[in-house]
């Protein structure tokens, strides 16, 4: 149980004290980002052209293949309206970042410097990127600006709702159990629900009087339904629940706010662009302009009322996206907000989609379990997991290129391991096609379950 003095000693010592110590900066930067809450739009627009501006110097002197691509479209680094000279360049898709970032990655960082990381994957395949160690902690910042905008302060005890098993190593293990110690955090992993478990540690997160419940879409719902089953509906300290990772429609709102008694957030990022936008008190959508350009396309195959995102993050100086097609639909929306807060507005985004899939025994494995095979793998373009029967699964590969023995081998080891990780519950049966068909709207499912669909 956490006192309102303990989690104030947690906020303003002991988180503090114990990131600095291992040079994390993270509320170094959230004081700086909470004061930006009180920018006017010149002050957001001016921050922006001043982030710009560096990132294209850095660029020109750092990073053959910006510098070759601002030659290519007339690009100043030097120009005194850096938006203009953004513009000149193209939309930067998907399918140019699988092919060269390598060559799109900084030379003046060492590796030290940065993190190598990999997309989800939602709308085909993994894309491989780098980030700076300060882009991932001004991330964690946002982290903790986005939940003071829900009323919860940095330490007070909160219910995560996280993969916590399958492809968590045994250092990461242990770094997330220190973490979760520091900031008063109870885990419910996401990855393998089995409800009698999930029953067992509902209670026990209860006991910790958690004031904010969060984590992905599909998981909390699916949570959320057990919490009712069970009839565990009795949550007075949760002040706030919030989801990520996936769209959440009003069916998840109304599940998650009759189970929690709170209001629901929506926060939308990616892995590739950590932080693009949260939903305020209001229920509306501002847009992290301050450590973002987001722009709107009506590029030709969205074909509705919604629009392309398109996302220069200012902050990355490993692997600098100018322009960058994230995969996701969204569009502007006028005028200003009665939360008081300048920032621009948008819509919800209509993005990744996750089913569930569910075990002969009732075992309920939450789909992002399966992209974490194709993390950090090169080799294919694209996969997808069909749960057909409550004992099978297809998984549908597309090579990039010749499928080597070696690739071959890895695919059978990621069939094997899931059936060893469902008890062998299923059974995995692979096909190497050339083409997997994309469902409407040209949105790719690396998950389909016909048994257990997405909530």
């Amino acid at each position: 149980m956490s006192t309102p003095i303990g989690a104030t000693l947690r906020r303003r010592v002991t988180l503090p004290v114990a990131f600095g110590l291992v040079g994390d900066k993270r509320f170094a930067l959230l004081d700086d980002v909470l004061a930006r809450d009180t920018w006017s739009p010149a002050q957001v627009r001016n921050h922006q052209a001043e982030r710009l501006s560096h990132l294209f110097r850095i660029c020109r002197d750092h990073n053959p293949y910006w510098s070759a691509r601002f030659e290519a479209f007339g690009v100043n680094p030097d120009g005194s309206d850096p938006f203009a000279e953004l513009a000149k360049l193209p939309v930067l898709t998907k399918d140019e970042m699988r092919a060269n970032w390598k060559q799109m990655r900084s030379t003046h960082m060492s590796e030290s410097d940065m993190v190598h990381e990999t997309s989800s994957g939602s709308t085909g395949m993994q894309i491989n990127f780098y980030q700076s160690h300060y882009y991932r902690q001004l991330h964690a910042a946002m982290e903790y600006r986005s939940r003071m905008w829900m009323g919860v302060e940095p330490g007070e005890p909160y219910l995560s709702i996280q993969a916590n098993s399958a492809h968590v190593n045994r250092k990461t293990k242990m770094l997330r159990s220190a973490r979760r110690w520091m900031e008063n955090c109870y885990i419910l992993d996401a990855f393998q629900m089995d409800p009698a478990r999930v029953r067992e540690q509902l209670l026990a997160a209860r006991k910790i009087n958690p004031v904010h419940v969060h984590g992905y879409t599909t998981a909390c719902t699916t949570v959320a339904e057990i919490a009712q089953e069970a009839g565990i509906t009795d949550w007075p300290s949760v002040r706030a629940v919030s989801t990520t990772s996936e769209r959440q429609t009003e069916q998840h709102r109304k599940t998650l706010g009759d189970t929690f008694g709170a209001t629901v957030y929506d926060r939308y990022g990616s892995r590739e662009v950590l932080s693009i936008a949260m939903q305020c008190s209001e229920g509306k959508h501002h847009i992290y302009e301050d450590v973002n350009i987001v722009e709107f396309a009506p590029l030709s195959d969205v074909g509705d009322a919604l629009t392309a995102t398109i996302i220069t993050p200012l902050d990355n100086e490993a692997m600098p996206l100018f322009r960058y097609r994230s995969g996701d639909e969204a569009a502007a929306i006028d005028g200003t907000c009665t939360c008081g807060r300048t920032l621009r507005l948008m819509t919800g985004c209509r993005g990744r989609i996750c089913n569930n899939f569910i075990t002969p025994d009732g075992h309920i494995v939450n789909g992002t379990y399966f992209l974490y095979y194709f993390y950090y793998q090169e080799g294919y373009q694209s996969f997808q997991f069909h749960q057909t029967t409550e004992e099978h699964i297809d998984l549908y590969v597309v090579p990039d290129g010749t499928l080597t023995q070696e690739r071959m081998d890895y695919l059978k080891q990621c069939c094997d391991k899931i059936r060893a990780d469902s008890n062998d519950q299923f059974t995995v049966e692979l096909h190497i096609v050339d083409e997997i068909p994309k469902r409407r709207g040209g949105k790719h499912l690396y998950t389909i379950s016909d048994v257990l669909r997405h909530i």
